[in-house]
């Protein structure tokens, strides 16, 4: 059945279905969920081309282990964790030379400016928004990938807490303590620009 035609069916279903070969089910665990890991690549990789690789590398890995799926967590947390081990893998591969970029990630930079109250719709408005994407951009790019992780899964992509603790394999009282500083040097670094 195409995946359009598909009834909305869980994560863990759709999972299943692709360990019985359901080519149409992984298509539509990709379609919901390729966006939000996408994203988190990005925070995780220097470049654009690094975390399309990555993003292919993670969806196939999670097609050819959709059978070893036990359902411990859930099929979001498993692919940010799938996700997170690829842009590492990738990264090994790499120069330790290279440095991180969120310079062509603006649409995240967008979202955090929206949600940190940045931005409107008139002229004046939208000037005022590119200079609050420039300060959020030269604000993260500051912070270290740790910093950007947290913060990109918990207030952006929204994970709970168990299941950011799970992505980055750390206790939740080691995950609020690193979110809580990450938040803070955030806000640290806004204010110094004058935000």
């Amino acid at each position: 059945m195409p995946a359009e035609a598909r009834p909305r069916l869980s994560d863990e279903q759709l999972i299943s279905q692709t360990a019985a070969g359901d080519r149409g089910a992984f298509h539509s665990l990709v379609l919901r969920h390729q966006s939000a890991i996408y994203r988190h690549l990005r925070t995780l990789t220097p470049t654009v081309q690094d975390a399309e690789d990555a993003l292919q590398e993670t969806f196939l890995a999670a097609f050819r282990h959709a059978a070893t799926y036990r359902g411990e967590s859930s099929a979001r947390t498993w692919l940010f964790t799938i996700a997170r081990n690829s842009a590492f893998r990738l990264a090994r591969k790499k120069l330790p030379s290279q440095t991180d970029s969120l310079t062509e990630n603006d649409g995240l930079l967008d979202e955090l400016a929206r949600k940190a109250g940045f931005g409107a719709g008139d002229p004046e408005e939208l000037a005022i928004r590119a200079q609050c994407r420039e300060r959020m951009n030269r604000a993260l790019s500051s912070l270290s990938a740790e910093d950007r992780e947290i913060l990109i899964l918990r207030d952006l992509e929204g994970l709970s807490g168990e299941e950011t603790s799970a992505v980055l394999s750390i206790g939740l009282a080691a995950m609020k303590s690193r979110l809580h500083r990450a938040r803070l040097r955030l806000a640290a670094v806004l204010r110094e620009q004058g935000a």
